[in-house]
């Protein structure tokens, strides 16, 4: 009896002690959320002719904005995606099953060779005045150009076209090359493209998660905001709440390969850790920058 007391002790000891870590967890990952606030979105409720274009450099990329995606989905709307082989077939073929899974009505894996430098270290920043030097601007400028004349979206998603997320040029090389699209077509007769959704963090996520969270010995993100000369990611126009996908989303981020899990788990710390339902209580929202024409009377 008086050892099964002090067991019953031990295990109480032991159970308080993980509830007090668990929650000091939680408060820390609850510091990580932005405490800025932005407009809800609600032009795209408004589009009558309900079809978008995911355009990234790798297809894990897309995560970025996945609550999004899975929403409109849901909606009736007509997604597709198009990203970059990868040397590993394997990681090709999940794309297209991933895709499947999200909903989207087509996948375009472009087998195009849009780099002309494929030394190491290919995700280390570099000058934006580089960039012809280094990637095939031409190949892949008209590749997606021909694929977003065939399918006419209202709306394209991408990462930001500044910093790319958290710095890699391959993302801010393709952002780039769907902005100076638009900009070079806006004006001509049945240009189809509305608005640009570009997915960023707010300042102050940027600054907890991909600065001071970073442990790697080189901050992207730092380094970003040097070679292409910018403060960071652009600042959002609009929030999503995207917690009636939560679960979706999470199950998505979960699918992807060993290797893209670890670099997903960079930009959304410890989702792994927790239920999608504790995770995404706290981190509920994907945020946008927008952008549109400049052009009076043009539809871009």
């Amino acid at each position: 009896m008086h050892m099964s007391r002090r067991i019953i002790r031990v295990a109480v000891a032991v159970a308080g002690s993980v509830i007090i870590l668990v929650t000091a967890h939680l408060l820390y990952l609850q510091s990580m959320k932005a405490s800025e606030t932005y407009p809800q979105d609600t032009f795209l409720s408004t589009v009558t002719k309900k079809k978008a274009l995911i355009v990234t450099a790798h297809d894990d990329d897309a995560y970025s904005f996945a609550g999004t995606i899975l929403g409109l989905v849901a909606q009736g709307w007509d997604i597709s995606q198009v990203s970059f082989g990868r040397a590993d077939e394997e990681k090709n073929q999940l794309f297209y099953s991933l895709a499947k899974t999200q909903g989207l009505s087509n996948v375009y894996l472009l087998k195009l060779p849009y780099r002309k430098d494929t030394s190491r270290n290919t995700w280390l920043p570099f000058p934006v005045e580089r960039f012809p030097d280094v990637f095939n601007v031409d190949t892949i400028y008209h590749a997606l150009a021909a694929l977003i004349d065939s399918l006419q979206p209202s709306i394209i998603f991408s990462l930001d076209d500044s910093i790319g997320g958290y710095g890699h040029p391959d993302h801010v090389f393709i952002s780039k090359q769907v902005i100076a699209y638009c900009n070079n077509n806006q004006t001509r007769p049945g240009f189809s493209v509305q608005k640009v959704y570009q997915a960023v963090f707010p300042p102050s996520m940027a600054e907890k998660i991909l600065v001071r969270n970073s442990t790697s010995d080189i901050n992207l993100y730092k380094m970003g905001q040097q070679q292409y000369h910018c403060s960071g990611m652009p600042l959002p126009d609009v929030q999503v709440n995207i917690y009636s996908y939560a679960r979706q989303k999470k199950q998505y981020m979960n699918s992807f390969s060993p290797h893209d899990r670890k670099n997903i788990g960079k930009i959304s710390p410890f989702y792994n850790w927790y239920p999608w339902w504790v995770y995404f209580r706290i981190f509920n929202k994907e945020y946008f920058r927008v952008v549109e024409n400049q052009v009076p009377g043009a539809t871009f």
